[in-house]
């Protein structure tokens, strides 16, 4: 077979192979000359140009390549991960026509200014970003990352805090339905995330050992609740030991359930996420908390707080928790430790 073609124009033609694209089809470009001598050569520079990442496929735009990337690459991720990239690229609509080897620095950094009054948008937004050039370099479609340097808007993180004397005693006087009363102390005494709550079923309390076992969570759609599947970490797989007078007043309630799932509706199915907000705000509101500002986990937050000034040790916090490293307890939780230590009282002992 010839190496080259030769047209009807006299000129010889040929072809190389750029990369590959997002659906794995390769991505080619055509070189023509006059004689052979002359294609060579051209060859030879395109293919310099090639390792040096100069010569790219310019008519893949990016809102194609990231519609195919966040299929091939966040596929398999949960339903709520791959909403979290699906959501950052449709913030990023601004670039969706535009060639990826055309994208600039300026441009990702007009497009997260754009976006500043959410800070943690932007932070997924390049995030994703990231993500998506560096394969689009792999594929070939692009010599460069351009999201190198860009300047993310300041991210003040609420700081989490734990229920006031106050609102305990409202919480634990206020007269509930018996769903509302699991949802509170699921969350409350249990330390339970939300979706790990929701997934909670009889078999998963052991009120001999004092354990209730956390190993599944609820995977929304939107509001609407698609599977109970793994928590997303390893260590969010955890036996947590809770008080006796916490698993008394639960066994006294899920006695009385009559079906597996204890958070479910009357026939037991998971409900929408609305749903058991729509239950949250009822025990709010029955407890005159309702401008409060308490969250679920808020009270996730309090149980760690209970954890804490109980004398556990930050690598216990972590493993009731469920959190993937002792440093996140530290880090969000570290306005408990000034309260705790109680530090001017203890350094009145300091003597020279």
């Amino acid at each position: 077979m010839a190496k080259f073609t030769k047209q009807k124009d006299g000129r010889y033609r040929t072809t190389i192979q750029l990369g590959y694209g997002p659906d794995g089809n390769p991505i080619k470009k055509y070189l023509s000359a006059l004689t052979i001598k002359e294609l060579e050569k051209k060859i030879f520079e395109a293919k310099n140009d090639l390792s040096n990442g100069l010569l790219i496929a310019d008519t893949t735009l990016f809102g194609t390549y990231a519609d195919k990337w966040v299929e091939i690459y966040k596929g398999t991720k949960s339903v709520q991960t791959k909403a979290m990239y699906v959501n950052a690229i449709r913030l990023l609509e601004p670039l969706r026509q535009t060639p990826l080897k055309e994208i600039n620095r300026s441009m990702l950094q007009e497009v997260i200014n754009d976006n500043s009054d959410h800070p943690r948008s932007c932070e997924v937004m390049l995030l994703t970003l990231k993500q998506i050039f560096k394969s689009a370099m792999a594929d070939g479609l692009t010599g460069k990352n351009p999201c190198t340097g860009i300047t993310l808007p300041r991210h003040v993180k609420k700081e989490k805090r734990a229920l006031t004397e106050e609102e305990r005693k409202a919480l634990r006087s206020a007269v509930l339905l018996p769903q509302e009363r699991i949802l509170l102390l699921t969350l409350y005494g249990i330390g339970c995330r939300p979706a790990e709550a929701y997934a909670l079923t009889k078999s998963d309390f052991d009120f001999r050992a004092g354990t209730v076992q956390i190993n599944k969570s609820v995977q929304f759609d939107g509001s609407y609740p698609v599977s109970v599947s793994l928590p997303k970490t390893n260590a969010s797989i955890r036996s947590v030991i809770v008080s006796e007078s916490i698993l008394r007043a639960l066994k006294h309630l899920i006695d009385k359930i009559p079906t597996e799932n204890i958070l479910g509706d009357n026939a037991g199915k998971i409900m929408h996420k609305g749903q058991y907000e729509t239950i949250f705000k009822h025990i709010l509101a029955k407890a005159g908390l309702k401008d409060s500002g308490i969250t679920m986990y808020t009270l996730r937050h309090n149980f760690c707080t209970e954890c804490w000034y109980n004398g556990l040790s930050l690598k216990e916090c972590q493993r009731q928790m469920g959190h993937t490293d002792y440093k996140m307890v530290l880090e969000v939780y570290s306005h408990l430790d000034a309260k705790k230590e109680n530090t001017r009282e203890k350094m009145s002992n300091m003597v020279m």
